[in-house]
């Protein structure tokens, strides 16, 4: 259930934020912590992957050139991953020298993230891995194999007690030393709400900030759920968010033929906020903490397009039944906004919805476009060459709001 909190209730309108997954999997270009486990395509040695920690050196982590993209490309908020499955935290910790602080950037990198972003306006999000493959406390209770660490396991119970308070210490670090924080966003429990007390971790971070919106991921206490690498079929009940890769990994992937294109990204962004999400969309920084140029481009051509549509998007409800029109469709007061994705043949044909038409125009230029009634149907023309390149956003306005119910 969605927190009620006064404060939080930006999220459900945000509609778009990035995902920075970083880690010194980047300096090799390989996906973050996974290629330890051995049955993984990428797969190295667990202590040859360690040892990346002392040549991933950020030295041109500007994190103030990520805000300004990020802010350009129109999203209002930012995760960024602090610690991944593989334990590296890229924070000051008293609670391990497994840490960025302590090896090869020699310096915090959440600090500088934190605040970049809320000096820029953006709503700040950290990244949490619940299990961590690094401390040496972690493998000692069974877990699924897929997510147990690639680490000696030994069954002694109360080793990790001393775990989960590591756990909550770095939680509690994360949430006292860097002013406000927005959205905590947990990940990969693989145990249920009362291996990790949930209830009672839930509640010592809304004590530090009573504002968090938390996901789902920490088990029984979320306030949004995370479909991930997918667009829901049926758009869940409350909050929800998709997170997804811009390629075909989460941390940086050197190939260039693995990115989406700015077209498909621009379609998703639509899409989903069509079903009432959001998008969380991943950008995987190189090792220097550069954003690769393929991400940049696309980030730039999201944002040129939200330059002129992001009424479209912003704030805005579900649209009314999928059966009205071919496409997305969101909607704001009595304006009905349809995404047209590629040139209509015959028009754009919309249906079930019962009004008294006052207008229909582009939102990208605020041209008037002819409209027909027949049938039941409305009918809108709309010729090819006023088509937008991603994604023709056309607004037809009603003189009051319809009864979205019945459509």
């Amino acid at each position: 259930m969605a927190t009620n909190h006064p404060e939080a209730q930006w999220f459900k309108g945000a509609k778009f934020g990035i995902f920075p997954c970083w880690c010194a999997s980047s300096v090799r270009g390989i996906e973050q912590s996974w290629p330890i486990q051995p049955y993984h395509h990428q797969h190295i040695d667990v202590n040859e992957y360690e040892a990346l920690v002392y040549d991933f050196k950020a030295d041109k982590y500007n994190p103030e050139e990520w805000a300004r993209i990020a802010k350009e490309a129109g999203a209002r908020y930012a995760v960024l991953t602090t610690k991944h499955h593989d334990g590296y935290c890229l924070f000051d910790t008293k609670t391990t020298d497994y840490s960025a602080p302590k090896t090869g950037p020699g310096k915090d990198l959440v600090g500088p993230y934190v605040e970049a972003f809320r000096n820029a306006g953006l709503k700040v999000g950290l990244y949490f891995s619940l299990i961590d493959w690094h401390d040496p406390d972690f493998p000692t209770i069974p877990i699924r194999q897929h997510i147990a660490s690639p680490k000696p396991f030994k069954h002694e119970p109360a080793r990790w007690n001393n775990f989960l308070v590591r756990v909550y210490e770095q939680v509690r670090e994360l949430l006292t030393n860097y002013g406000r924080i927005d959205l905590f966003w947990f990940d990969v429990a693989g145990w249920d709400a009362n291996r990790w007390h949930s209830s009672e971790l839930k509640t010592m971070m809304l004590n530090i900030q009573p504002h968090l919106v938390i996901n789902n991921r920490l088990p029984g206490q979320g306030d949004y759920i995370t479909p991930e690498q997918n667009i829901p079929t049926r758009p869940p009940d409350g909050w929800w968010e998709t997170c997804m890769t811009m390629n075909n990994q989460w941390g940086y992937h050197p190939d260039p033929k693995q990115y989406k294109s700015s077209r498909r990204l621009i379609r998703i962004l639509a899409e989903v906020a069509g079903k009432g999400g959001n998008l969380l969309l991943a950008v995987g920084p190189k090792p220097d903490g550069t954003f690769p140029t393929e991400a940049v481009e696309r980030l730039k051509a999201i944002g040129q397009w939200m330059s002129h549509s992001s009424e479209a998007i912003y704030d805005t409800l579900p649209g009314p039944h999928a059966s009205c029109f071919y496409g997305p469709m969101t909607r704001r007061g009595n304006k009905l906004y349809l995404h047209v994705f590629d040139p209509p043949m015959e028009g754009i044909d919309v249906r079930g919805i019962d009004g008294d038409i006052a207008q229909a125009y582009l939102l990208k230029t605020g041209e008037s476009l002819i409209v027909h009634k027949q049938m039941g149907r409305i009918i809108i023309d709309l010729p090819a060459e006023k088509c937008d390149e991603f994604n023709t956003v056309v607004v037809l306005e009603f003189r009051e709001e319809p009864d979205w119910l019945t459509a």
